[in-house]
């Protein structure tokens, strides 16, 4: 069997960067216990051609999988608005002593189990799914204060 390539070892040693693997001078970090798990070896040197093919495709895997991690949309624009039209419109509906940015922290708690704080973003963080039922959420409330007011405004 031929001893894996310089190529394949500085790709190995390059993707395993990419996903935070290696740790300069470290024989036991994440990598080098990748490469254990895999082949049974202790040093990437002693790879063979076959075996760093695997460790790369399994990198590459590693990877892919943080890169739709890190895709996860954060909060829009126009869910911000949306949200925010929501809760005034539900303020006009159904008035309260509360401010409105300080109600709209007591419904996030509320639905989401998400302490903010109103005097930050509140929306720092935010995915886009939380936002997408943080408005789901909000058209209920909606809804009901205008069933109770019979949809006049009080």
């Amino acid at each position: 069997m031929a001893a894996a390539t310089k190529k394949q070892i500085r790709c190995i040693y390059v993707i395993a960067a990419k996903c935070g693997l290696v740790e300069r001078g470290n024989r036991e970090d994440d990598l080098h216990a990748l490469v254990y798990q895999l082949t049974e070896k202790e040093s990437i040197s002693e790879l063979t051609e076959e075996q760093a093919a695997a460790v790369i495709r399994r990198l590459k895997d590693a990877e892919a999988n943080a890169a739709d991690e890190e895709t996860e949309a954060y909060i829009s624009e126009a869910q911000i608005k949306k949200i925010f039209g929501l809760t005034y419109e539900l303020a006009a509906l159904s008035p309260s002593e509360a401010k409105v940015k300080d109600r709209l922290c007591g419904i996030i708690q509320k639905e989401l189990g998400l302490k903010v704080n109103p005097r930050t973003d509140i929306f720092k963080g935010f995915s886009e799914r939380q936002g997408a039922k943080l408005i789901d959420a909000l058209k209920r409330y909606v809804r009901s204060a205008k069933k109770k007011g019979g949809g006049n405004g009080y």
